[in-house]
């Protein structure tokens, strides 16, 4: 067992469970917050044996929120995050898209580009107003201003972190929506934030600005797009299934909040 202040794991031939503290969600939150980022159990009797330690860590760092996400078919795990007071939040699908360079764009007038400085204001304002099926809107127990507050920190972050780019969409200089992404390799690219800004929702901004990111892709040499996003989100999940995107296994997210 290695027990550090910032991290936890449990590990024996039946039982394996890892933990961190997420810093970036505690400075933004201003309180603690962790997540599982391995769970996988063979014996429920092992599992029962092993666990106290990490509840006496998890205490010990006075953490408030404790996230896991497991694969759709760790049932066997998810039943025993129930019993220990975690609470399903959301499914979170991973669409991926291969082969960019067989598809064919239409002209278009938007215009992708690199966030410059000045431009950070108006993208963090639209992160803080775009997103409200993720699991931090979702969760009733967790406030709404939290989840805000953490895509604004992300835009902040995404300026200045060098695997990651901030990307603008712009229609004749009016700021319609960004992209956060980063490049896996020579030929891939994952998409880790996206958004249209409300006020231009519900006039095909949608659609256009998905096939630019891809032409932009294609125009920079990749092939294959994947991201995240959750099921609750349905006009998403549409535009995602009208560009052909296929899906990989979807996993379940999960919540323990200190009452």
């Amino acid at each position: 067992m290695t027990d550090l202040r910032s991290s936890i794991e449990l590990v024996n031939s039946e039982f394996i469970l890892s933990a961190q503290l997420v810093t970036w969600d505690s400075e933004v939150f201003n309180f603690a917050v962790a997540q599982i980022r391995q769970l996988k159990i063979s014996r429920q009797t092992e599992a029962e044996l092993l666990y106290p330690p990490f509840v006496e860590w998890r205490d010990d760092c006075s953490v408030i929120l404790v996230s896991c996400r497991l694969p759709q078919e760790s049932l066997n795990e998810s039943m025993f995050l129930e019993q220990k007071g975690f609470r399903f939040i959301e499914m979170v699908l991973h669409p991926i898209l291969e082969g960019l360079g067989h598809i064919s764009f239409p002209d278009d007038t938007l215009t992708i580009e690199e966030a410059d400085k000045k431009d950070i204001s108006r993208i963090k304002n639209i992160a803080e107003n775009a997103f409200n099926s993720e699991r931090y809107h979702a969760d009733p127990r967790v406030s709404s201003k939290y989840g805000d507050l953490r895509y604004g920190r992300w835009v902040e972050n995404s300026y200045i972190n060098q695997q990651q780019k901030l990307l603008k969409i712009e229609d004749n200089g009016s700021l319609v929506g960004f992209f956060i992404i980063e490049i896996i390799d020579e030929v891939s690219a994952y998409w880790h934030l996206t958004a249209i800004a409300p006020a231009y929702r519900g006039q095909g901004y949608g659609k256009r600005a998905w096939m630019a990111m891809l032409k932009y892709h294609v125009e920079e040499g990749i092939n294959s797009i994947s991201t995240t996003i959750s099921a609750r989100n349905t006009p998403v999940l549409n535009l995602y299934s009208q560009l052909r995107f296929r899906f990989l296994p979807p996993e379940m997210t999960f919540h323990w909040i200190r009452s």
